[in-house]
């Protein structure tokens, strides 16, 4: 393969060289052709006819020309031919080093520079920053309402008044019960009749209530009860014995006399069977 390709690179050189002395040639002829005509042109044409002289141009030397070419060519010469040519050989072999051009780098500015090694410090550092706990939002306080207070009907507080009224009666009853006894202990036979029936109504007239609804209507009236009572004032029965015009005080005369049970004792010579008036007003 090396020498076929020697040999095409070597009939290239001689042809070129053929070129070159076959152009060498033309031009020398072409010159000559002109000299030879400018020549002709001033040939005198002789009186005897003679024919012209003829112009010999030898064209021979082109052999000679290009042995003398070759001959020319030295040992060295061809030493020199043959390194070169086995060097182009190498270098169709091998296929050319594409050698990667360097990436230029814009040049940034020198404060450009510095804010991005900053930066990089920065993420070397990687310091972590505690990160905020999102506030818990703060109730909304909803205001209670507060039930209305539902006021009770004029009957209920008309009969809690009363039934206030009616213990404070109990308790005074008890301690003129208590005040009675001792009386009665310590001198009934001093106490005259008219005393003790006034003693005796004061003791009825602490315990008497009002009915609520005989209130509200504006019921009022006297109603006459009578009780009979033993030795000691204990009531041994009651029953109505005039009427007030309204059932509801009637039924609390009666009441009021089981009640107010035991009543202060009579003094001796006294009836034990009693009839007493009991009056009801709103005002």
């Amino acid at each position: 393969m090396n020498d076929f390709n020697g040999s095409i690179t070597r009939r290239a050189k001689v042809s070129e060289a053929l070129l070159w002395l076959a152009a060498g040639l033309v031009t020398v002829g072409v010159h000559a052709g002109a000299v030879a005509w400018l020549l002709r042109g001033k040939v005198v044409v002789a009186a005897d006819n003679s024919p012209p002289a003829a112009i010999m141009i030898e064209l021979a030397a082109a052999p000679e020309a290009i042995q003398a070419a070759r001959n020319e060519i030295t040992p060295d010469q061809k030493l020199a031919e043959e390194s070169v040519r086995r060097k182009e050989q190498r270098g169709e072999e091998r296929p050319p080093e594409q050698t990667a051009e360097p990436a230029t780098r814009p040049v940034q500015p020198a404060e450009h520079q510095e804010i991005k090694e900053k930066t990089v410090v920065l993420d070397k550092a990687e310091v972590q920053l505690p990160t905020e706990q999102p506030k818990p939002k703060p109730k909304q306080e909803t205001k209670k309402q507060k039930p209305k207070e539902n006021k009770p009907p004029l009957r209920k507080q008309q009969a809690a008044a009363e039934s206030k009224v009616a213990w404070q009666a109990h308790v005074e009853a008890r301690q003129s019960d208590r005040i009675a006894a001792a009386q009665t202990a310590s001198g009934l036979s001093s106490m005259s009749p008219a005393n003790w029936q006034s003693l005796l109504m004061a003791h009825l007239e602490r315990r008497k209530r009002y009915p609520s609804d005989a209130r509200e209507r504006g019921a009022r009236g006297i109603a006459y009860v009578r009780f009979t009572i033993d030795g000691a004032g204990k009531v041994l029965s009651a029953s109505l014995v005039r009427s007030s015009g309204f059932a509801e005080l009637d039924q609390e005369v009666v009441a009021l006399v089981h009640r107010a049970s035991p009543v202060p004792a009579p003094p001796p010579g006294v009836s034990r069977t009693i009839t007493v008036p009991v009056n009801f007003n709103v005002n």
